[in-house]
């Protein structure tokens, strides 16, 4: 009866995980995660700052989205800014950089 107590505590998160590590998979997502952090972001930018196409950065928002990691908000001019919604993706984001600032090799 313990260990199935056990079992029941392991098991009862994954399904609300999988969606944030499948958008971690790509460092694509990855990188436009990071360059949206500090703040909102215009797709135009996220193009510059991660060295992308408009197409590819606009897939790999989508996908961010569908995970529930980002929203798009419409602000002035109708220009969609994308931020960053989830806390557990904000928390990979912390170590992701402390990995990069230790140089860590994996």
């Amino acid at each position: 009866m313990k260990n199935e107590k056990k079992k029941k505590a392991y098991m009862r998160n994954h399904e609300k995980l999988a969606p944030v590590f499948k958008a971690f998979s790509n460092p694509k997502r990855i990188n436009l995660l990071l360059a949206i952090r500090e703040e909102a972001c215009r797709v135009g930018n996220m193009t510059e700052c991660i060295n992308e196409s408009f197409p590819i950065v606009s897939q790999q928002l989508a996908i961010l989205k569908r995970h529930g990691i980002v929203e798009r908000e419409k602000k002035q001019n109708n220009e969609v800014y994308y931020t960053i919604i989830n806390d557990l993706a904000l928390k990979i984001l912390d170590l992701i950089e402390e990995f990069d600032k230790k140089k860590i090799k994996a």
